[in-house]
């Protein structure tokens, strides 16, 4: 299950009862430790919504990394890029360079994987 996913329904679940901000710091604890993100990154990834790490599996295809076998074979790597993914400033630019195609030629210079994705570059793993 991605993280927007686990997000989506952790907020469905609390939003019968309380908003978000409504959380005492317990309960934000919990849901924090339940998806396993610290309760600081909580409220990043929520205004982010579910859809905040998108970019990540196209970018690994513009690089010729297969997201699904890399995960299968770095679960826990792929989550962590994902949750970096998720809390990234420059999305925007990520988005525009996937959109027109320059992502592979310019993404070592804003992207905060991008030391990881060469990495697996160089291993091959697609």
């Amino acid at each position: 299950m991605g993280l927007g996913t686990t997000i989506r329904q952790w907020q469905a679940n609390w939003a019968q009862a309380h908003e978000l901000d409504a959380l005492d710091k317990d309960q934000r604890d919990a849901l924090a430790r339940d998806i396993g993100i610290s309760a600081d990154m909580l409220p990043v990834l929520v205004a982010r919504g579910p859809n905040a790490a998108a970019e990540l599996p196209r970018l690994m295809e513009a690089l010729s990394l297969d997201p699904e076998q890399v995960r299968q074979i770095h679960a826990a790597l792929m989550r962590d890029m994902s949750l970096t993914c998720s809390g990234c400033t420059t999305a925007v630019r990520c988005r525009d360079d996937l959109a027109h195609g320059q992502a592979p030629a310019h993404f070592s210079e804003y992207c905060p994987n991008a030391e990881t994705l060469q990495e697996l570059q160089g291993k091959r793993i697609a």
